[in-house]
């Protein structure tokens, strides 16, 4: 589901590029404010285990990451 995509109905909720990424036990919080200047927070856990190296080159890449926060447009 590509939100780039015409034939999908999803409206934007919120566009946060990633201010802060915390390693936290088995996943990532990763925070940001908004373009709509309300702060948001993404906890993002995997359910295999992450050895150290991966994590700091995880959250290496994610602190470069914009998150696009979409939700399914109502029924017309």
């Amino acid at each position: 589901m590509s939100p780039d995509r015409p034939a999908e109905s999803f409206d934007l909720v919120a566009l946060i590029p990633v201010d802060e990424v915390r390693v936290v036990g088995a996943g990532f919080v990763l925070q940001g404010r908004g373009t709509d200047r309300h702060d948001y927070r993404l906890d993002l856990r995997f359910d295999v285990p992450v050895d150290a190296k991966t994590r700091k080159v995880l959250a290496e890449l994610l602190s470069e990451a914009e998150l696009r926060v979409l939700r399914r447009a109502a029924p017309n």
